[in-house]
Protein backbone atom coordinates (compact mmCIF):
# COMPACT_ATOMS: atom_id res chain seq x y z
CA UNK A 1 0.00 0.00 0.00
CA UNK A 2 1.49 3.05 -0.71
CA UNK A 3 1.30 6.23 0.96
CA UNK A 4 0.43 9.90 -0.18
CA UNK A 5 3.72 12.21 -0.57
CA UNK A 6 1.51 15.46 0.27
CA UNK A 7 -0.80 14.39 3.26
CA UNK A 8 0.55 11.27 4.68
CA UNK A 9 -2.95 9.35 4.00
CA UNK A 10 -2.79 5.58 2.82
CA UNK A 11 -3.61 5.04 -0.76
CA UNK A 12 -5.66 2.09 -2.22
CA UNK A 13 -3.88 -0.04 -4.73
CA UNK A 14 -5.29 1.34 -8.16
CA UNK A 15 -5.91 4.77 -6.84
CA UNK A 16 -2.74 6.24 -6.81
CA UNK A 17 -1.75 9.19 -9.23
CA UNK A 18 2.14 9.56 -9.50
CA UNK A 19 3.56 12.73 -10.65
CA UNK A 20 6.19 13.66 -12.75
CA UNK A 21 8.73 15.59 -11.63
CA UNK A 22 10.98 18.59 -14.03
CA UNK A 23 13.64 16.11 -14.66
CA UNK A 24 12.29 13.10 -16.66
CA UNK A 25 14.92 11.05 -14.72
CA UNK A 26 13.52 11.39 -11.17
CA UNK A 27 11.26 9.10 -9.99
CA UNK A 28 7.43 10.51 -9.97
CA UNK A 29 5.66 11.43 -6.78
CA UNK A 30 2.74 9.60 -5.55
CA UNK A 31 -0.50 11.29 -4.09
CA UNK A 32 -3.80 10.07 -3.29
CA UNK A 33 -6.79 11.21 -5.59
CA UNK A 34 -7.93 13.91 -2.67
CA UNK A 35 -4.39 15.30 -2.68
CA UNK A 36 -4.62 15.53 -6.88
CA UNK A 37 -8.05 16.83 -6.68
CA UNK A 38 -7.10 19.45 -4.45
CA UNK A 39 -4.52 20.43 -7.21
CA UNK A 40 -6.28 20.40 -10.15
CA UNK A 41 -8.85 22.40 -8.31
CA UNK A 42 -6.47 25.02 -7.81
CA UNK A 43 -5.27 25.08 -11.51
CA UNK A 44 -8.52 25.39 -12.42
CA UNK A 45 -9.00 28.23 -10.14
CA UNK A 46 -6.31 30.21 -11.46
CA UNK A 47 -8.25 30.36 -14.77
CA UNK A 48 -11.23 31.83 -13.59
CA UNK A 49 -12.20 35.65 -13.55
CA UNK A 50 -9.37 36.86 -14.60
CA UNK A 51 -8.50 40.96 -14.31
CA UNK A 52 -8.23 41.43 -18.02
CA UNK A 53 -7.94 45.23 -17.84
CA UNK A 54 -4.80 44.76 -15.59
CA UNK A 55 -3.43 41.88 -17.39
CA UNK A 56 -3.33 44.66 -20.74
CA UNK A 57 -2.09 46.86 -18.92
CA UNK A 58 1.34 45.17 -17.40
CA UNK A 59 1.55 43.59 -19.86
CA UNK A 60 1.83 47.13 -22.62
CA UNK A 61 4.20 47.95 -19.69
CA UNK A 62 6.53 45.06 -19.70
CA UNK A 63 6.68 45.48 -23.66
CA UNK A 64 7.49 49.10 -23.81
CA UNK A 65 10.37 48.19 -20.98
CA UNK A 66 11.48 45.26 -22.54
CA UNK A 67 11.61 47.15 -26.31
CA UNK A 68 13.91 50.15 -24.54
CA UNK A 69 16.29 47.21 -22.90
CA UNK A 70 16.76 45.55 -26.56
CA UNK A 71 16.72 48.75 -28.11
CA UNK A 72 19.40 50.37 -26.21
CA UNK A 73 21.60 47.09 -25.97
CA UNK A 74 21.30 47.16 -29.69
CA UNK A 75 22.85 50.71 -29.55
CA UNK A 76 25.69 49.94 -27.44
CA UNK A 77 26.51 46.72 -28.54
CA UNK A 78 25.66 47.14 -32.44
CA UNK A 79 24.59 43.51 -32.24
CA UNK A 80 20.93 42.01 -32.30
CA UNK A 81 21.17 39.29 -29.60
CA UNK A 82 18.48 36.98 -29.48
CA UNK A 83 18.25 35.86 -26.61
CA UNK A 84 16.62 39.36 -25.63
CA UNK A 85 13.99 38.54 -27.81
CA UNK A 86 12.97 35.40 -25.85
CA UNK A 87 12.73 37.25 -22.30
CA UNK A 88 10.40 39.76 -24.01
CA UNK A 89 8.40 37.22 -24.60
CA UNK A 90 8.86 35.67 -21.10
CA UNK A 91 8.26 39.26 -19.26
CA UNK A 92 5.28 40.19 -21.16
CA UNK A 93 3.89 37.00 -20.33
CA UNK A 94 4.86 37.10 -16.56
CA UNK A 95 3.28 40.82 -16.45
CA UNK A 96 0.35 39.66 -18.19
CA UNK A 97 -0.05 36.68 -15.15
CA UNK A 98 0.65 39.03 -12.29
CA UNK A 99 -1.62 41.91 -14.32
CA UNK A 100 -4.22 39.78 -14.35
CA UNK A 101 -4.32 38.52 -10.38
CA UNK A 102 -2.06 35.33 -10.88
CA UNK A 103 -4.22 34.09 -13.63
CA UNK A 104 -3.88 31.87 -16.20
CA UNK A 105 -5.84 30.45 -19.39
CA UNK A 106 -5.92 30.71 -22.89
CA UNK A 107 -7.47 34.62 -22.67
CA UNK A 108 -4.49 35.40 -21.17
CA UNK A 109 -2.39 33.38 -23.68
CA UNK A 110 -3.78 35.65 -26.40
CA UNK A 111 -3.26 39.21 -24.58
CA UNK A 112 0.53 38.00 -24.28
CA UNK A 113 1.13 36.62 -27.63
CA UNK A 114 -0.50 39.87 -29.22
CA UNK A 115 0.96 42.06 -26.78
CA UNK A 116 4.68 40.35 -27.38
CA UNK A 117 4.14 40.57 -31.56
CA UNK A 118 2.99 44.24 -31.03
CA UNK A 119 6.89 44.77 -28.95
CA UNK A 120 9.05 42.60 -31.30
CA UNK A 121 7.26 45.15 -33.92
CA UNK A 122 7.98 48.16 -32.32
CA UNK A 123 11.36 46.90 -31.05
CA UNK A 124 12.19 46.22 -34.99
CA UNK A 125 11.12 49.15 -36.16
CA UNK A 126 13.85 51.01 -33.71
CA UNK A 127 16.36 49.10 -34.36
CA UNK A 128 16.59 49.05 -37.87
CA UNK A 129 15.65 53.20 -37.41
CA UNK A 130 18.61 53.35 -35.06
CA UNK A 131 20.70 52.05 -37.84
CA UNK A 132 19.13 54.06 -40.91
CA UNK A 133 19.73 57.67 -39.33
CA UNK A 134 23.55 56.28 -38.53
CA UNK A 135 23.88 55.39 -42.31
CA UNK A 136 22.25 58.84 -43.30
CA UNK A 137 23.80 60.87 -40.91
CA UNK A 138 27.05 59.87 -42.29
CA UNK A 139 26.08 60.55 -45.67
CA UNK A 140 24.78 64.32 -44.53
CA UNK A 141 20.83 64.08 -43.66
CA UNK A 142 19.54 65.18 -40.67
CA UNK A 143 16.15 65.88 -39.41
CA UNK A 144 14.99 62.60 -38.70
CA UNK A 145 11.69 62.37 -36.98
CA UNK A 146 10.86 59.32 -34.52
CA UNK A 147 7.93 58.35 -35.73
CA UNK A 148 7.05 57.64 -39.42
CA UNK A 149 3.93 57.08 -41.26
CA UNK A 150 2.66 53.56 -40.05
CA UNK A 151 3.23 52.52 -43.91
CA UNK A 152 6.82 53.62 -44.15
CA UNK A 153 7.66 52.16 -40.04
CA UNK A 154 5.79 48.60 -41.63
CA UNK A 155 8.19 49.00 -44.10
CA UNK A 156 11.34 49.32 -42.46
CA UNK A 157 10.41 46.26 -39.86
CA UNK A 158 9.85 44.15 -43.27
CA UNK A 159 13.15 45.65 -44.71
CA UNK A 160 14.75 45.02 -41.25
CA UNK A 161 14.19 41.61 -40.89
CA UNK A 162 14.31 40.54 -44.84
CA UNK A 163 17.72 41.34 -44.13
CA UNK A 164 18.20 38.76 -41.27
CA UNK A 165 16.01 36.35 -41.20
CA UNK A 166 17.25 34.68 -38.17
CA UNK A 167 14.84 37.51 -36.48
CA UNK A 168 12.04 35.05 -37.58
CA UNK A 169 13.16 32.41 -35.21
CA UNK A 170 13.86 34.80 -32.40
CA UNK A 171 10.16 36.38 -32.70
CA UNK A 172 8.87 32.68 -33.01
CA UNK A 173 10.37 31.80 -29.57
CA UNK A 174 9.54 35.08 -27.75
CA UNK A 175 5.78 34.28 -29.08
CA UNK A 176 6.19 30.46 -27.97
CA UNK A 177 7.11 32.07 -24.47
CA UNK A 178 4.31 34.40 -24.32
CA UNK A 179 2.28 31.57 -25.23
CA UNK A 180 3.47 28.93 -22.36
CA UNK A 181 4.25 30.82 -19.88
CA UNK A 182 0.45 31.61 -18.92
CA UNK A 183 -0.96 28.69 -19.99
CA UNK A 184 -3.19 26.63 -17.90
CA UNK A 185 -1.21 24.73 -15.54
CA UNK A 186 -1.98 20.42 -15.24
CA UNK A 187 -1.08 18.08 -13.12
CA UNK A 188 1.78 16.03 -14.78
CA UNK A 189 1.12 12.73 -14.30
CA UNK A 190 3.08 9.82 -14.49
CA UNK A 191 0.43 7.44 -15.13
CA UNK A 192 -2.14 8.45 -17.54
Amino acid sequence: MATCANCGAAILEGQETVIRGKDKKAAGVTICPNCAEQIESAFQAETEGPNLPGAVLLGLGAAVISCLIWYGIVVVTNYQLGIIAVGVGWLVALAVIFGSGKKRGPKLQAISVVITLLAMVASEYLIVRHFLVEALSEEGYTGFKLLLPVGDMLTLVVEGVKADLLTLVFWAIALWQAFVVPAKRRLRRANP
